[in-house]
């Protein structure tokens, strides 16, 4: 958890904030927040209890949580570290489509092992993004997503009650199916 707070502190875009919302874990979870709560600018990092429903309804939680107003949103796993241009290359592509059309970024994923070291990626999928693929597979893990207010919106008229196996994929499966890009 600590080395992804840090990938954090490392973006090159500078202009981020962290909600974690801990669902229920056991371990030092708590303890390692609350010490970069302190370490950072205030209102840096937010931490909240999430439903204690498992990893999607966590994550839809926050997706749905009206209170967090921002221009784009990203998912993390406690496990997940950032490349350092990860945000600001999200932005850029975003930035690229119209504010009122549903977009959502999200690329490969590093592959790595226990030390970081990198073991591979992600499969590249030869489909383009489309409604019709994502009811097939899913090619955007949530660890790489990045989706502007109009995706948001849509996810949030779902609601953060839609039984959904996983967040991601039926983030995809949204966005897409509602002409978004």
């Amino acid at each position: 958890l600590a080395e992804q707070l840090d990938s954090f502190a490392a973006q090159s875009h500078a202009n981020w904030e962290v909600w974690a919302s801990d669902d229920g874990s056991q371990d030092d979870t708590h303890v390692i927040l609350e010490a970069y709560q302190q370490q950072w600018p205030a209102g840096r990092l937010s931490i909240h209890a999430g439903p204690a429903d498992g990893f999607a309804a966590n994550f839809l939680s926050l997706t749905c949580n009206a209170s967090i107003d921002a221009d784009y949103y990203a998912y993390s796993d406690q496990d997940d570290v950032w490349e350092v241009d990860k945000l600001a290359r999200a932005v850029e592509w975003l930035e690229s489509v119209s504010q009122n059309i549903p977009a959502l970024y999200c690329s490969r994923t590093r592959l790595v092992d226990a030390d970081n070291r990198e073991i591979g990626l992600s499969p590249l999928f030869s489909k383009p993004p489309s409604f019709a693929n994502a009811l097939m597979q899913n090619i955007g893990g949530g660890n790489t997503m990045v989706f502007n207010n109009a995706a948001r919106a849509l996810l949030g008229e779902a609601g953060e009650d839609t039984p959904v196996i996983t967040h991601d994929w039926w983030a995809y499966m949204v966005v897409t199916g509602c002409g978004g890009k």
